[in-house]
């Protein structure tokens, strides 16, 4: 306690510092913030402790400034296993995976998460059995389980060229001759998924045909309402000079955030467009991927007012569900947006469409 409180008080100060400057934008002092808090993380990862979420919240909140320590904030997208990050050679690769199969699902975390996020006590009391969904897969559906860890605060389109690279690499050096790939995303996962999906198709990656199916968990396709919301302030408040020190401290916010506000997964969204909305991309995926879209509410009635403007406090299920996208859809309610991680609901009904 004493070390996070070290530097939530650091944090706090340096953030007042810049108000009282009157500091109107945030490059200036994103980096010093972010250096102070990859100082103080917590030097021990423990499997449920607080070591893995706040590497998470640094990489999520500081993006490209949350420089690399020891490999646990990754300039570059990895395997990991137990911890550890897993080198992309083969040798590495027969080791960490030693009854490797030739079907592959990837785990692809979301914004301020690690791979351990997906991982957990059991608790049936909560609806939890085992510790993660890849390991009931190993059993269940004979596939392998690799999971993810990558910079949540970077721009979905970068992560997604970054995947297009890994999973090339993966296929060439897996064990065995991979056959089928499964990608399962939970909320910016997803997005980084389509993206890298759609840049393969673009760059007629040889494994693309080996991709059949997608599964994104409460993944925000058409945005997030509080990012969108924090962005509209920052809009509304650049009007007034007095209000400088505040939109600078709004533009603090990584590029990873302010892709959710509209769900953008391609660069030509994001890139300078001077001032105007940018033109539409249309994401176009390989002919042969399914997909399956999953969305939760608190409200355990569907279609209710409530569970419309709430969602699972933070994807509403309307931009979970993304209607234009060709994907089966289902909705569970009395779940947040966390359960979709480790709820044996979820991890059901995600099977039962695997095997469909």
């Amino acid at each position: 306690m004493g070390t996070l409180s070290a530097v939530l008080d650091t944090v706090t100060s340096r953030i007042h510092g810049c108000v009282r400057a009157g500091v109107s934008t945030g490059g200036a002092v994103v980096k010093p913030i972010a250096t102070v808090v990859v100082r103080h993380l917590p030097r021990k990862v423990t499997e449920f402790g607080v070591g893995h979420r706040a590497i998470g919240i640094a990489n999520g909140m500081f993006g490209e400034y949350a420089v690399s320590r020891g490999g646990e904030l990754p300039a570059a997208m990895t395997i990991r296993l137990s911890h550890r990050r897993v080198d992309l050679d083969h040798a590495a690769l027969a080791a960490a995976f030693p009854s490797a199969s030739g079907r592959i699902v990837v785990f692809l975390h979301g914004l301020v998460e690690t791979e351990r996020s997906w991982f957990h006590q059991s608790n049936l009391a909560k609806g939890r059995t085992g510790t993660d969904f890849g390991a009931r897969l190993v059993e269940d559906h004979s596939a392998t389980a690799v999971y993810l860890r990558y910079n949540t605060g970077r721009h979905v389109s970068d992560n997604g060229r970054e995947l297009v690279g890994l999973l090339s690499a993966l296929v060439e050096r897996w064990p065995t001759e991979v056959n089928e790939i499964v990608l399962i995303g939970h909320s910016m996962g997803g997005l980084v998924a389509r993206s890298a999906l759609h840049q393969a198709q673009a760059l007629a990656m040889p494994w693309i045909s080996k991709v059949t199916r997608l599964v994104c968990l409460g993944t925000p396709h058409t945005g997030a309402p509080l990012e969108r919301g924090v962005a509209g302030a920052a809009a509304l408040l650049s009007r007034f000079a007095t209000a400088a020190p505040l939109v600078g401290l709004l533009a603090l916010r990584s590029d990873g955030i302010k892709d959710l506000a509209q769900g953008y997964l391609h660069q030509e969204q994001w890139l300078d467009q001077d001032g105007e909305a940018p033109d539409p991309v249309a994401t176009v995926l390989p002919a042969g991927v399914r997909q399956y879209f999953v969305a939760v509410t608190l409200s355990r009635t569907e279609g209710s007012l409530w569970g419309r403007l709430i969602g699972d406090l933070l994807v509403v299920p309307t931009s979970a569900a993304d209607r234009t996208q060709s994907a089966d859809f289902q909705w569970f309610g009395g779940m947040n947006h966390f359960d979709l991680l480790r709820h044996d609901t979820i991890y059901d009904a995600v099977l039962t469409w695997l095997r469909s």
